[in-house]
């Protein structure tokens, strides 16, 4: 009986992990679902190594980017990637870990034979963007107008969807150039594109990051667990 009953307090007083959610979208070539619908990229194989150290259950759910980002915004016990570091989203969550770099451009249909030499060159058209993501609160904060110059997308599926069958909406599309050279790979309908105009900043940084409120222990198990993965 005293065997019994030590056995079930050790149970009880053995430290349970919390799981986590991690929310993704598709944004190749850093994470995206391959035909087999698994998740791969250059960013996933150390993403999945570090959940694993820490030793917590995890899912990671794949959605739009729009679902996935208010996601990680609202909940508590939510990390995402790849999430671009920049300044208006600092004090929104705590950041991890930097995964990789990546740059962004203006793209734009060869045929109309745009030229672009700066931001106010292109405030003259009407650029498609994803909600929410890097480029546009980028464009916002350097003056695009929400109503005249930009075309808001809740995902890149839509994006694409606009480019190829309503071509007379839309003149510029920002990407992340590491996307665009991987997509035209694999879907040479893109290739009408062109980039015309880098975005004069430096090089943004992609970071895993959680939820402002997670909580402390969590935390702090992630951090240990992506420096342990980053230096081996």
């Amino acid at each position: 009986m005293w065997k019994s009953l030590a056995l079930l307090l050790l149970i009880i007083a053995k430290p349970s992990f919390a799981a986590i959610t991690v929310v993704t979208e598709n944004f190749p070539n850093f994470q995206y679902q391959n035909e087999q619908g698994e998740l791969v990229g250059s960013v996933v194989g150390k993403v999945k190594a570090a959940l694993e150290k820490t030793g917590m259950q995890y899912d990671i759910s794949i959605n739009t980017w729009s679902i996935t980002y208010n996601a990680a915004l609202r909940d508590a016990n939510t990390c995402i990637f790849s999430l671009a570091r920049i300044p208006s989203r600092e004090k929104k969550f705590k950041w991890i870990h930097k995964l990789e770099g990546f740059s962004a451009s203006f793209y734009a249909f060869k045929s109309n034979r745009l030229s672009i030499n700066n931001l106010d060159d292109a405030k003259k058209y009407r650029t498609a963007v994803l909600k929410n993501n890097y480029s546009h609160v980028y464009l916002k904060e350097q003056g695009f107008n929400e109503n005249k110059q930009l075309i808001l997308l809740d995902s890149f599926e839509n994006i694409y969807d606009i480019l190829k069958s309503r071509r007379t909406t839309v003149d510029l599309v920002v990407l992340s150039d590491q996307q665009y050279q991987f997509e035209s790979k694999n879907d040479q309908s893109l290739s009408f594109l062109e980039p015309v105009y880098q975005l004069p900043v430096a090089r943004a940084d992609l970071y895993f990051a959680c939820n402002g409120n997670i909580d402390p222990v969590t935390l702090d198990k992630l951090n240990k667990a992506f420096v342990s993965s980053d230096s081996k």
